[in-house]
């Protein structure tokens, strides 16, 4: 019997069999179907399976020819359900391109592009959302220039890209902070890095934030106030744990500690009330994305508002313009953000400057 013949003797129901779950599972994991709940093991030993058996899967374009949409989230499943910004962006990719009545054929978590290459020649278009490593770029570039990155100001100029200029946003808060007149200003925010194929982290060196608050401190005479934290993550924990390492410092606290994100400011709020420091009469907290939750934190929290709305409005043109022009020129759309100024953030008093 022929390799070809054997593999057309395999099918879903094998797998299912040898895999000790149902075909519809199979199926759902084959497909990146979001909504699909079961461990990693298992989704790892249906791909090895698929693997050992040569089973193909059917080659799937959806109803709609010429209007197939490929989403790749560049962080896990696991990171996903903490991370409200990431997953607020895929699904409102996904809803917004549905209403359009473009089909989504697929939704990819990065850690397993490696199974599903092929399936990004069959679609008109890919969204990268997420800050991935520019050689897996340019790998998806290879298969389908129709390449749409989404939250990544630094990917190459042959790609379209829908980004937030987070580097002007910090100077822009810095210059506020400024202006209420603190000059002690600490920045706490999670390490800038690109996520590969198997979950592994490259360095990414300083990110656009970090440099923003560097340069300004600098060109400011404020060096000497100059203090950085990048802790492993950009949630809570990582908050809580780096607000740590300030207080333990043998240095005058802070006016003012910005935060990468509204997850880290909860944890740093949290580990500043441990110490007994009052927020914001002892030390101001302000910082990025303005989450639901910010507004009903107390004191509510002074952020940075990335509008997600707005950005999936212009992937979704972006899509549409793809698709229907023949020439497309790759676009670089740049969003601003908007500062929203809650309790969190209050001006030094003359007698304390």
């Amino acid at each position: 019997m022929t390799e070809k013949r054997k593999q057309t003797l395999v099918n879903i129901r094998d797998i299912a069999k040898q895999a000790a779950v149902s075909p519809g599972t199979v199926s759902r994991v084959l497909n990146n179907d979001p909504t699909l709940s079961i461990n990693e093991q298992t989704r790892e030993r249906i791909h090895q399976i698929c693997k050992e058996l040569n089973y193909v899967p059917r080659k799937y374009r959806g109803r709609n020819k010429g209007r197939c949409v490929g989403i790749i989230s560049a962080i896990s499943r696991e990171i996903e359900s903490d991370d409200a910004y990431y997953r607020q962006i895929r699904e409102k990719t996904i809803q917004s391109l549905k209403a359009q009545e473009y089909c989504v054929d697929f939704m990819i978590f990065l850690p397993y592009l490696a199974h599903n290459w092929e399936r990004i020649k069959q679609v008109d278009c890919i969204v990268v959302i997420g800050f991935i490593k520019k050689s897996i770029h340019e790998q998806l570039y290879q298969l389908n220039p129709h390449l749409i990155i989404v939250d990544d100001h630094h990917c190459a100029d042959h790609y379209s890209s829908v980004s937030v200029n987070l580097y002007q946003e910090m100077k822009n808060m810095l210059d506020y902070a400024a202006s209420l007149g603190h000059e002690n200003i600490t920045f706490i925010t999670g390490k800038n890095a690109r996520l590969g194929i198997k979950n592994e982290t490259v360095s990414h060196e300083l990110g656009e934030r970090d440099r923003a608050y560097e340069e300004w401190m600098l060109t400011h005479n404020l060096s000497h106030f100059k203090q950085l934290f990048i802790g492993e993550g950009w949630y809570a924990q990582s908050g809580y744990e780096e607000t740590g390492k300030l207080l333990s410092q043998n240095k005058p606290l802070p006016s003012l500690i910005i935060a990468g994100s509204d997850l880290l400011a909860l944890g740093i709020i949290r580990r500043l009330a441990e110490n007994k420091i009052a927020v914001p009469n002892d030390i101001s907290i302000c910082s990025f994305d303005d989450l639901e939750m910010a507004e009903f934190l107390t004191p509510s929290l002074t952020t940075l508002r990335i509008d997600i709305d707005q950005m999936v409005y212009w992937v979704t043109h972006l899509c549409k313009k793809i698709m229907s022009e023949k020439e497309f020129m790759p676009a670089r759309i740049v969003l601003s953000g908007k500062f929203i100024l809650r309790e969190s953030l209050k001006a030094i008093s003359d007698d304390k400057r």
